[in-house]
């Protein structure tokens, strides 16, 4: 089921020499006036992910509405932390939150509060207040620099209080954008397989990018596999045994129904959801002269009949189409061995893109097309490691090395961060999300063991 969507309002925007915020529509209540010291900023810092340098940011905690019931209380401190652990794992900031700022002595007077602020070393700040209307929960945020004390952005959220993890979700990325010029992460889902309920089947779940409010979406009592996200978020394609044999089927995330997509007397594997948002690749065995081997195929996300792609003497599997809908990457062991190749969609044009390494396999996209990140075996063949591949210079790199084998990787739709399948020691099979250079990783799952993520896309 898809999340209600959250009204928000622009309070103000100052003028930013790093990126301009987009305008907004007015689709909440009237816009709340502008603080007075609404003035251009003169902060000019370019902050990149996992930079050496942090912005130092202060977000002290929010006074509480007068009567607000102990449930809008539980809502408002869930918000605020969920808010402190968005912006702290960007990597953009150093968040100084309440313990810290404790000892600060608010006056009322704003200029000498936000100077406090910059006495503990914090160059911007992040204030918050609660409001409440009816049932909604109201959430007005306001940046300010602390170098000269201008209020630089302000964003206002409402929503049930059931709602409070996205409102902090939706004010991060806002906070982000503006500072960066790039869209957060924080309001994304990954999709992922678990076993984690038992019964011997392994069933396809969401959660949030960062672990959070994970739920099942397929009750097969089956094997399901390899899910991967529609563009606009609306469903997902994935692979199936629960009739049988395998088959690609479709989740519509808005009726919670399931269809077929591919089931016929061929097997079927491996697919990918094109951003048409109509064509769907898979993978499927064909036999011919005697032999047989794996093809890509097409096909209509409605049914219809299968369209061949790929026609080798090799293996080929696991397609993905590009973001711009023209090219197919996909694993083809053609050359001898598993590699990662490009495509057009109707097979023309074909590119090896990897050179290093004797097994490379299931490539994933970055947003712009301009690299693919995959899994490659190591020279001892008995793990894998995440490394990506830049499509422009031919340069590739590790992302992961020591323990472990990781494996199925997919970028954020930001393309900062990557989502991977590890195997540990002790641990079984978890999901983790790292930074796009490999220096900032953060396990996301724990119960059971858990497989294959797909990092959704922005569900504008």
């Amino acid at each position: 089921m898809r999340v209600p969507i959250l009204r928000m309002i622009v309070l103000a925007t100052a003028p930013c020499l790093l990126a301009a915020s987009p305008v907004l529509a007015q689709t909440g209540p009237e816009a709340a006036t502008a603080d007075p010291a609404a003035l251009p900023s003169d902060l000019q810092l370019v902050l990149e992910p996992d930079a050496s340098v942090r912005l130092n940011l202060a977000l002290p905690r929010a006074g509480r509405p007068p009567g607000a019931r102990p449930e809008f209380l539980d809502a408002m401190g869930e918000l605020e932390q969920t808010l402190r652990e968005d912006l702290a794992f960007t990597q953009l900031f150093d968040v100084q939150g309440p313990e810290v700022l404790s000892a600060v002595r608010l006056s009322g007077d704003r200029a000498r509060d936000l100077e406090q602020y910059r006495a503990y070393g914090n160059e911007v700040a992040l204030l918050t207040e609660f409001k409440l209307n009816g049932e909604e929960l109201i959430l007005e945020g306001r940046v300010y620099d602390l170098a000269n004390g201008q209020f630089i952005l302000g964003k206002r959220f409402s929503g049930a209080i059931d709602l409070a993890r996205r409102i902090a979700h939706a004010l991060s990325d806002e906070v982000v954008l503006y500072f960066t010029g790039r869209r957060g992460i924080a309001m994304t889902s990954i999709a992922f397989v678990s076993d984690r309920e038992g019964q011997g089947s392994k069933e396809i779940f969401l959660m949030d990018y960062d672990g959070h409010a994970q739920r099942r979406i397929t009750g097969h009592i089956s094997t399901s596999l390899s899910p991967v996200w529609a563009v606009d978020g609306s469903g997902l394609a994935y692979l199936s045994y629960f009739q049988g044999r395998p088959g690609v089927y479709w989740a519509d995330l808005t009726t919670g129904r399931k269809t077929a997509v591919v089931f016929e007397e061929q097997p079927a594997y491996s697919p990918s959801v094109c951003s048409d948002g109509e064509t769907v690749l898979f993978s499927r065995p064909v036999r011919r002269s005697g032999k047989s081997s794996t093809e890509i195929f097409s096909v209509e996300r409605d049914g219809g009949t299968p369209r061949q792609i790929t026609r080798s003497s090799g293996e080929d599997t696991n397609p993905e189409c590009s973001p711009d809908g023209s090219r197919i990457a996909f694993t083809s062991s053609r050359s001898g061995t598993p590699q990662i190749y490009v495509m057009d969609m109707d097979g023309g044009n074909l590119d090896r893109v990897t050179v290093n390494g004797r097994y490379n396999e299931g490539a994933s996209w970055h947003p712009d097309g301009s690299k693919l990140v995959y899994a490659r075996r190591t020279e001892r063949g008995d793990r894998f490691d995440i490394a990506v591949v830049d499509l422009v210079t031919d340069h590739d790199q590790l992302l992961t090395t020591g323990p472990g084998s990781h494996e199925y990787p997919t970028f954020s739709p930001n393309g900062e961060w990557v989502v991977f399948e590890s195997r540990q020691r002790g641990r079984g099979r978890q999901i983790y999300v790292m930074s796009g250079d490999g220096r900032y990783v953060r396990q996301v799952t724990t119960r059971g063991n858990n497989y294959s993520p797909s990092w959704s896309g922005y569900f504008d």
